[in-house]
């Protein structure tokens, strides 16, 4: 009986292994690896989203991004520190945004451009222009 052996690491393949490499090697491959999260910048130019920030509509401004931006609530949760659950009451009206430090972690956290925000509602240890992150854009859902 023929042994298969893995291309990368030479590890005898076990026989319900349908790949060419081992699982182990299969994971440690970082062409595979997810993207970096963040909200891809093309969301911010939605008309909606930026009347929704204008009205300071928390809750549809995380559900739209969530849209538009293909992210998931704990996605959110994770880039703005707030958590799941909290991102849940505020989408579905049940909670309000009103104390200023989550309303500021939410937007920092979401990296809203300052100009569609004002500078009153940023921290003020928020890093240089460079902070922004550049998203691929197929992460926005096509219109």
């Amino acid at each position: 009986m023929h042994t298969r052996r893995c291309n990368e690491c030479g590890c005898q393949l076990s026989r319900y292994n349908t790949e060419d490499c081992c699982s182990a090697c299969l994971r440690g491959r970082r062409a595979d690896a997810p993207a970096p999260l963040c909200v891809p910048e093309q969301v911010w130019g939605v008309p909606e989203v930026r009347l929704t920030l204008k009205e300071r509509d928390f809750g549809r401004l995380c559900t739209l991004v969530r849209s538009l931006g293909r992210l998931r609530q704990d996605d959110i949760a994770q880039l703005t520190g707030l958590s799941q659950a909290f991102l849940s009451m505020l989408e579905s009206g049940d909670r309000k945004l009103t104390n200023i430090d989550k309303i500021v972690m939410l937007l920092d956290g979401l990296d809203v451009p300052v100009e569609l925000t004002g500078p009153m509602l940023r921290s003020s240890d928020r890093a240089t222009p460079l902070h922004r992150s550049r998203c691929v854009s197929s992460h926005l859902q096509s219109a």
